[in-house]
Parts: structure tokens; sequence; C-alpha cells
């Protein structure tokens, strides 16, 4: 019976390897492989979970034949033959030592494909395991689903190292095993050249792709183009927009021959000296409106576009109405045709913020001071000079909490400004503001340094 149970199995094996052989010698693209190895068998360790413990270990031997699928799996088709210690109850060594035989059909997962010198792999499969019975001469056969790891380790280009350890779930009652298996791999026929990379599966070869990492069209040598202007991405300045070529796959909305990104005026043709935007002479004498002081009615551009009886004098000094701010006082080009303040006028000022007194930690004015009468006289200045606006700006020294001087800045120089409206100073030419500490004029470590802190500024300018 032991004869026959052999003779099957080996039958078996070399029907199934002579077919997968011929299989390989029809497509030679991948070679196939040979593995003989030692096996050490437990039907023990499933049950006691001791898996260190090599005691009821036994011992077979393995050949087999890989067939390749693809660059990630391979299909085995291992014989095993061997002694095993089959049990017959969950006892440790229950039972005796049996002749056994196993056919199985693996799928090999390779974990890193390609020709490597380290080749680790996952499997699993089923397959069928024969056991002699006893002295009654009779085999019985299980059906098991073996699982495991692996790896082949490369010595010679055809030659390697395979170590294989696996778990086999076995249908039958007290069947389940570990298998450790340990040998050689030779792989036999020629293999073709590996199929050409295409990494981002464009179907463009990755020696033709100019963008292998990415998919695209093989208008465009592999490289996407997303605004499907016909400009790839890579050489496209403006890739989320349709352009032109001309201008890097940038677009013209106007047509002007101006791209937009260049382009004042992207949705209006206009020449290139005018930025791209047309050029705008509402009144049609030749001047542009840019240029144009008079837009509306025609003049020559030797008078920037205004009518030349419109050039109005009307104080006299020199600067044209239209670019005079004091239209009606004299003053010199300088100072936009204003008249400038006298040099007195302006130390009256700085006499001002060093006089303006309030009461401590106060903002009302200091009765016993003469600060009512400095006020008024800046009140005169505002009434000299109608063309100026005055800002005040109220200051402190560091003394106490910052948040609190801000707020008697501001407070202060608020009282400066209602005074001045008191004396008929229009609103609209004032403005106050608290800086509080934070723009000394002087130490504030000693007291005349902050006496000099405490103050309030005014500044007489044109708008």
């Amino acid at each position: 019976m032991r004869k026959s149970l052999l003779q099957l199995l080996l039958a078996a094996f070399l029907m199934v390897s002579l077919s997968a052989v011929q299989a390989q010698d029809a497509d030679e693209k991948m070679p196939g492989a040979l593995t003989l190895k030692a096996l050490f068998v437990n039907f023990d360790t499933p049950f006691r979970g001791e898996a260190t413990d090599f005691q009821n270990t036994t011992n077979g031997v393995e050949i087999g034949y890989i067939h390749p699928i693809n660059k990630f799996f391979n299909l085995a088709i291992p014989l095993k033959i061997g002694e095993a210690r089959f049990p017959v109850n969950t006892d440790p060594g229950s039972g005796e030592k049996e002749l056994f035989g196993a056919l199985d059909a693996i799928l090999q997962f390779q974990i890193l494909p390609g020709d490597r010198i380290i080749s680790p792999y996952v499997m699993a499969g089923a397959g069928a395991l024969i056991e002699r019975r006893g002295d009654d001469a009779n085999s019985n056969m299980h059906l098991d689903l073996p699982m495991g790891v692996g790896t082949n380790v490369r010595l010679t280009k055809n030659l390697g190292l395979n170590v294989q350890a696996e778990f086999r779930n076995s249908l039958s009652d007290l069947r389940n095993n570990t298998q450790l298996g340990a040998g050689l791999i030779w792989k036999f026929g020629k293999a073709g050249p590996p199929p050409l990379a295409d990494m981002d599966g464009d179907g463009i070869i990755d020696i033709d792709d100019d963008c292998p990492a990415v998919a695209g069209l093989s208008s465009l040598r592999g490289c996407p183009d997303g605004d499907g202007d016909g400009i790839a991405d890579k050489s496209d300045d403006c890739p989320n927009t349709a352009g032109l070529a001309k201008f890097a796959g940038c677009p013209d909305s106007d047509s002007d021959g101006i791209k937009d990104g260049d382009d004042g005026c992207p949705t209006e043709a206009g020449p290139k000296d005018n930025n791209g935007c047309p050029i705008m002479d509402r009144d049609g004498d030749g001047v542009d409106d840019a240029d144009d002081r008079c837009p509306d009615e025609k003049g020559p551009s030797n008078n920037n576009g205004c009518p030349v009886i419109l050039i109005v004098d009307t104080d006299g000094d020199g600067v044209e109405d239209v670019k005079d701010k004091c239209p009606t006082l004299a003053g010199p080009a300088s100072n936009n045709g204003c008249p400038e303040m006298a040099k007195e006028d302006k130390e009256r000022l700085t006499f001002a913020m060093k006089n303006v007194q309030f009461n401590t930690s106060r903002a009302s004015l200091r009765t016993a001071s003469n600060s009512a009468n400095i006020l008024d006289e800046i009140a005169g200045l505002m009434k000299k000079y109608p063309s100026y606006s005055l800002s005040i700006s109220g200051h402190t020294d560091s003394v106490g909490d910052a948040a609190s001087n801000q707020k008697l800045s501001e407070n202060r120089a608020k009282t400066c400004y209602d005074y001045l409206i008191l004396k008929g100073i229009d609103a609209s030419r004032m403005n106050y503001v608290g800086y509080g500490e934070t723009q000394p004029i002087a130490d504030n470590i000693n007291k005349a340094g902050r006496e000099k802190n405490r103050r309030v500024e005014f500044n007489m300018f044109l708008k």
C-alpha cells in the first residue's frame, strides 16, 4: 500500500509538472523553477501552541515546480513525502509515526516583484494529504488549506535558497499541522525581455514619456494638458486656463497681442504702449483722457487738452486755477499756489505745543495758565489761512497705565478741537488724535523730559 501511495502521488506530480514545463516552453517571458527541500513536520504544535518544542517534529522531503503567472503571482505545485506523528487525541505525542504524502496547489504573492537577491512572498492554496493508517495498511486522505510565508535568496543566476513556513488547516479533526521547509530553488528556461515600463499607465512607455509619473496624452508625449489648449502642463504658464502657444499657454482675451497677465485691460483691446488699454479721448482733441485736464472740452496738447479760454489765474500768482489749491489767494507754485505761512506764525504753533497746559491727569485746560489765549491765537491763524487744515495730536509721558495715558491723550486733543469749534473754526478743517506715551520727544527718566513729553501738537497743512 505504501508503494502504491507513493506511485500515485509521484504520477500526479509528474503530470502537473510536465504540463507546466510545456506551457513554459511555449511562453518564455519568465523562467519557471524547481525546488528541492527538506521538511520538518509537526502535528502537535497547533494543539499545544508550543512552536519551539521540536520533540514530536518529524522529517520529510519536498520537490516542487513553480510556474510564474505574472510579475506578482506564481503557481507552486509541491509534492511532499515523509513521516509524521499523527495524533489520535490532543495529548502531545499521542500517535505513531506513519508515512504520508501530499500534493498542493499554492498561489504565491511576490511582495517585491522583479529579479531581486531576496524575494519574500506570502502564500495560500489547497492540497490533499494521504496518510497510511496503522497495521491495517489502509490509507486516508485529508483536504488541507495551507497558508504561510517564504523567501528566495539568489546565489547564482539560476540557483538560490528557498525557506518557507506554513500552517496547514485541515478539514479533518486532529490533522492541523505546521511545516518548515529549507532547500534549493533552480530556475530554468530563458527569460524574455521584461515588459517595457509605463509607470503612469497612460499607454506610453517611460522611455518615450516626457511625463512618466503623470498620465497624459500621446500627442504631447505622455504629458497632461489640464486646460485642453494643446500645450503640455509642464510647458504651460497658465495650466488651468486655455491660451496660446506664443504666450506659453496663457490667454489673450481681447486679442490685442498682449497676454492677459501683462494687459492692464485684459477684456478691452488696446496698444502695447498704453499697457493694453484702449486710448480714451472723449472730447476728440487728440489728448488722451489720462493726460487731458479737460477731458470733455477740446483743447491743445500744449495746454493739457484744455481750451485756451479756460486758462484762468484768478489770484495772479502764475499758477492756473485748475492747478491752484488756493485759486483766490496768491502763493508760490512750490506751495500749490497757496500762501506760505509766515515764520512767526509757524513759531506760534511750536510755542502752543509747549504752553497749552491741562489740569493734572485731566483733560481740562488749566485756568491759571495762558492756554485759552494760546488757542485763541491758533483760531486766528486758521482764519488767516483759510485754505489750511489743522491736525491736533495729544501725547503723554510714560508715568501710569499705558491704556489710561492713551485715553488721556485723546481727550486732551479733543478739548483743543472742541475749543476751536467754539471759536468758529469749521470742524471739517480739523482732526484730532491721541498717541499716549508712544511718541516721546525726550527721555521719560527725569522730570524735565516728562514735561516735554506731556504736550499737544498743532500742525497746519494743505490738503
